[in-house]
């Protein structure tokens, strides 16, 4: 089965630590039983050193609470009231997207940031009541207050212990909701960025329909108590794209003309052979998530010499092309690519301004050429096969 996720431009919810938090019906993974919840989070480094209560469920009592948090130090914590697992202080960056983990397997509590782990304790304290607070985003269970302040996006609950490698491989992209082991899936994208979403009441849980109600916030307009923009999956860099995901399965889109896909486009990174609006379709296990749109202003004066000064000869050929670039590289990383956009050879050369490429076993037809020199410079240009 193949899902398909298309996601509102990666938006996510900034939350004030005045009043602003999700109450949800859900009950969350009770009692002793394993558990992983994950989340993408952004503290501001004007944020109070208290601690930021990143979602909690279940009771204030010994063993029965769940406090996912940030703490005062900048640790990540997980507090159950007896049961309890911190990283080392300053170990939360500021100012920048960051994907934060718990998860408990067995007796053993372990915490993760960016996909590393980070922090492991005995968690055999751990049992969670039935009778408890269900579910809330930025906000601990009755019995105290540590709102939070700063955005969270993309909130995931499990009721299995995930590996590290299962972290990986999603933390990055969507997830599927009939994936197994997933209870709960906001992903807070309702909004629009710093829009007029006062219309907006409830975060959809697109697992098991225990949407949240929005409490507090204000909504109106703005960068705070709002919808504002996520953490994103592709990264701009010069000219190049990049899917924050690695090892998955990837097709470059131009959002330009409906999505249409980029032949020859496959690969982690994309650098535009033109200005424009791209997009990125991530698949991993099956599920493929559409990135965000990226707009493309200027291809980078490096990008363009390089492309305006290659030298194809012959092309069209009939067996051998010579490649000749506008000065010596001491890598060039090449790569042919069909017109269906599979990859039907690599090549490297080191130390060099031109080589000759062997297409005599190819068939005829249309080929992608996709060059980078010295990691930074990138052209793609066509060859014909006669």
């Amino acid at each position: 089965m193949v899902s398909v996720l298309t996601f509102n431009a990666q938006n996510a919810l900034n939350f004030d630590k005045v009043n602003d938090y999700i109450q949800t019906p859900y009950a969350g993974v009770l009692g002793s039983a394993n558990r992983t919840f994950e989340a993408w989070i952004y503290i501001p480094s004007s944020s109070p050193t208290s601690n930021l209560a990143i979602l909690d469920y279940g009771l204030n009592q010994t063993g029965g609470r769940n406090t996912f948090a940030v703490g005062g130090d900048r640790s990540l914590k997980f507090i159950a009231g007896s049961a309890n697992v911190s990283t080392e202080a300053d170990t939360v960056p500021l100012d920048t997207w960051v994907h934060v983990a718990f998860v408990k397997n067995g007796t053993t509590g372990y915490l993760y940031i960016n996909g590393d782990e980070m922090g492991s304790a005995s968690v055999t304290a751990l049992n969670t009541p039935s009778t408890g607070d269900n579910l809330k985003i930025g906000e601990r269970v009755t019995g105290g207050s540590i709102l939070f302040q700063g955005n969270i996006d993309e909130v995931r609950i499990w009721n299995i212990a995930r590996t590290q490698a299962e972290i990986q491989s999603t933390m990055n992209t969507g997830v599927c909701e009939d994936v197994a082991g997933l209870q709960a899936y906001f992903k807070l994208d309702e909004g629009i960025a710093e829009g007029d979403n006062s219309g907006v009441t409830t975060a959809i849980d697109a697992v098991n329909g225990n949407d949240g109600t929005l409490m507090g916030f204000d909504l109106s307009a703005g960068a705070v108590s709002n919808y504002v923009e996520g953490h994103g999956l592709v990264a701009l860099e010069g000219a190049a794209l990049t899917a924050a995901q690695t090892g998955a399965t990837y097709q470059w889109v131009d959002c330009d003309n409906a999505n249409t896909a980029i032949v020859g486009a496959t690969e982690q990174v994309y650098t535009p052979v033109e200005p424009g609006s791209y997009a990125v379709e991530i698949m991993v296990d099956g599920c493929t998530t559409t990135s965000e749109c990226v707009e493309v202003s200027s291809l980078g004066v490096k990008d363009v010499l390089f492309a305006n000064n290659l030298k194809l000869h012959p092309n069209p050929t009939s067996g051998d092309v010579k490649v000749t670039l506008n000065g010596v590289y001491q890598t060039v990383d090449a790569q042919l690519v069909s017109i269906t956009g599979k990859v039907v050879a690599t090549y490297q050369f080191s130390n060099t301004n031109e080589f000759s490429l062997d297409l005599n076993n190819f068939n005829s037809g249309l080929y992608f050429l996709n060059l980078r020199a010295d990691h930074l410079d990138a052209a793609t240009v066509k060859v014909v096969k006669m």
